[in-house]
């Protein structure tokens, strides 16, 4: 492969701690040791781990930068859908499994890491059966809907004040798709978001207050005025459920003497496009909800939501303050 020493590269996107990604770009100035790129990816992929892997390689122009030549990204953040169930329904639940049925308490848990193994099996139990109402979807689809359009998101990140221009956000759209059941019975709700760029964090904030109005503990109201130039305290969802899942170059595919066409979206059925899509639904989606089933991430999460935030803390403050635990 050439000379290391010589090697240059950018990536398209960053992703927070703990965020998987299925659409990363890498534009890579390196020498191959054939012309013949199907070859040289299955080269690569033969060195990697089977969750990581190269869908494709194309020559583009040595000016080209995978970094500033995007123009928006698409994300998609699975959340369980036992996650859209009502304060007073969580909170049965999680006195019925601990307290009624294992003979423990609801107080004095650790906010990091609230519960054991056996508890976190014994929640699951319960919370598996959970399928999501219509009600309860258009619910959440009108409170992401509110975040279409350019926006200050200063409350959905850290370090960022109304005033700052990089504050501003300009989302396309944020939808809901079909929900989904994965192996061990629970039902999944994935969503996308198409953006120009995100905060650090915004996107886990964005769900976890969409989260908290379409199950009744915030409000559409409420957050319209996390906009305004006033400060609101929003959590922040498990990293988890959420991966980068597509980048888009389409001012680079108008240009004259681009070459090769950076899209792997308009195509369903280009090789490209179904091995991503493969890796996509094999590796990455299967690993998300893998990962809940031994972790509980979001049953841990929804517990800290009920037990240790007040909601009358949904309010809009002069200054940004820490959450109250």
């Amino acid at each position: 492969f050439g000379f290391p020493k010589k090697y240059s590269w950018s990536n398209s996107a960053r992703t927070d701690k703990g965020v998987h990604s299925c659409a990363q770009v890498c534009s890579v100035k390196i020498m191959f040791p054939s012309e013949d790129f199907d070859k040289v990816r299955e080269m690569i992929n033969a060195q990697l781990p089977d969750d990581i892997a190269v869908a494709d390689m194309l020559k583009v122009p040595r000016s080209f930068c995978a970094r500033t030549q995007r123009d928006k990204v698409r994300y998609q953040y699975m959340l369980p859908s036992f996650a859209l169930q009502s304060s007073e329904q969580l909170r049965d639940i999680y006195e019925s499994v601990l307290v009624g049925g294992l003979g423990g308490k609801v107080t004095g848990r650790s906010v990091k890491d609230p519960f054991t193994s056996e508890e976190i099996k014994a929640l699951q139990a319960t919370f598996r059966g959970y399928r999501a109402t219509e009600d309860n979807v258009n619910q959440l689809k009108a409170a992401l809907e509110v975040y279409k359009g350019t926006h200050k998101f200063h409350n959905y990140t850290s370090g960022k004040k109304f005033d700052d221009a990089s504050a501003a956000r300009y989302i396309l759209s944020f939808t809901v798709k079909d929900r989904v059941v994965d192996k061990h019975g629970m039902e999944w709700i994935p969503t996308l978001v198409v953006g120009q760029s995100f905060l650090l964090h915004q996107i886990r904030k964005m769900m976890s207050m969409a989260m908290d109005a379409a199950r009744g503990a915030s409000s559409v109201d409420i957050m319209k005025s996390s906009f305004s130039d006033s400060y609101l305290n929003v959590n922040t969802a498990p990293a988890q459920g959420l991966f980068l899942e597509m980048s888009y170059f389409d001012n680079f595919n108008r240009r004259p003497n681009a070459g090769d066409q950076l899209d792997w979206h308009s195509d369903e059925n280009a090789p490209a496009t179904l091995r991503w899509k493969n890796f996509k639904e094999e590796k990455i989606m299967t690993h998300i909800m893998d990962e809940e089933e031994s972790q509980g991430n979001f049953v841990s999460y929804l517990f800290v939501q009920e037990n240790h935030l007040k909601y009358d803390n949904y309010e809009l403050v002069d200054e940004k303050i820490s959450r109250p635990r």
